[in-house]
């Protein structure tokens, strides 16, 4: 039978068709979606798109999809999400074919395999989500990527304040001020970089992407970078740390995983946040699988309450 998982955040959405067995038929991406911002018809508009693309590449029939997880960015967090979300799906495929949970829902299944502990997403925003044997869940941060302490937002602010800063002299210049003007292709005064900062960035939202630059900058062994990505890992840990003691999960070594964007950048976070776990008490874990195949078992588990999620593994 055939299963489609999807997990839609602020800069992506990821269509992942597959089977019981792991077996991938199809992938695509398109667009971010957020509920709140998207609404009904634009939710409805992604889903046909997505759905369209992968029964394409798999020469299926959507009615031959067994059932959809969808996992979606402020999901139950706003008046009307969850209806809208709802009746956008029903109007794509049937109502017993569908799925739905927030986006930090699909990143803990995926990660820890339904198992008690917490998943911290660090992408476009952050936020980090828990759940304890008893099924009980709880929440910290994700109040929006313009908030959210150690998204890959709040990196490429930091960035961005880090070259300002060295650029018209209240910090020493470092690596990143020479590397980050190569970026940019600066060639004449810092202040020209203004233009650019206002327009290809703060109006474009692009702050997170740059946190590319930053790994870069950071690989290459800048220690102003280095100190963005320690205080980075702090907030994130914060997060974890809260939900831990919602959680009355502080008494055992709970295991603790990671998904989105920032955890790209390898040991440039990991290795902080690592140690920051370690210190609090939990476990560093490994990912399982990666959101949109949380989204995936998540449909699986819908029809199969059976399914054992631990013995899941893609097949490409």
């Amino acid at each position: 039978m055939y299963y489609l998982g999807v997990d839609c955040g602020g800069t992506k959405s990821a269509f992942l068709l597959g089977d019981e067995h792991g077996k991938v038929y199809a992938r695509y991406r398109s667009g971010g979606c957020i509920i709140m911002d998207a609404r009904k018809e634009g939710l409805k508009e992604t889903l046909e798109e997505g759905i369209g693309e992968v029964c394409r590449q798999a020469g299926i029939h959507k009615n031959e999809i067994a059932c959809m997880g969808l996992g979606i960015s402020c999901y139950g967090e706003g008046e009307g999400t969850e209806e809208e979300t709802w009746q956008a799906c029903q109007e794509v495929l049937s109502p017993d074919r569908v799925v739905c949970q927030c986006d930090t829902y699909v990143g803990w299944a995926g990660s820890l395999c339904f198992h008690s502990g917490i998943n911290i997403i660090s992408g476009t925003g952050a936020i980090a989500f828990g759940v304890n044997d008893k099924g009980e869940i709880a929440r910290s941060s994700g109040w929006g990527a313009g908030y959210d302490e150690g998204s890959c937002t709040w990196h490429g602010k930091k960035l961005v304040e880090a070259y300002t800063r060295q650029a018209d002299g209240r910090a020493k210049r470092t690596k990143l001020y020479h590397m980050f003007r190569e970026y940019f292709g600066i060639q004449g005064d810092d202040e020209h970089f203004v233009v650019t900062l206002n327009r290809q960035i703060v109006q474009a939202g692009k702050f997170a992407e740059l946190q590319r630059l930053l790994k870069e900058i950071c690989m290459a062994g800048d220690g102003v970078a280095k100190s963005i990505y320690e205080e980075g890992a702090r907030e994130l840990w914060m997060s974890v740390e809260a939900v831990a003691g919602k959680l009355r999960l502080t008494g055992s070594a709970y295991p603790v995983s990671y998904s989105g964007g920032l955890f790209k950048s390898g040991e440039c976070i990991l290795e902080p946040f690592g140690k920051l776990v370690e210190a609090g008490g939990g476990v560093l874990t490994l990912p399982a699988n990666e959101p949109d195949a949380g989204a995936l078992m998540m449909a699986i588990k819908e029809k199969n309450p059976d399914f054992n999620a631990d013995k899941f593994k893609l097949k490409e």
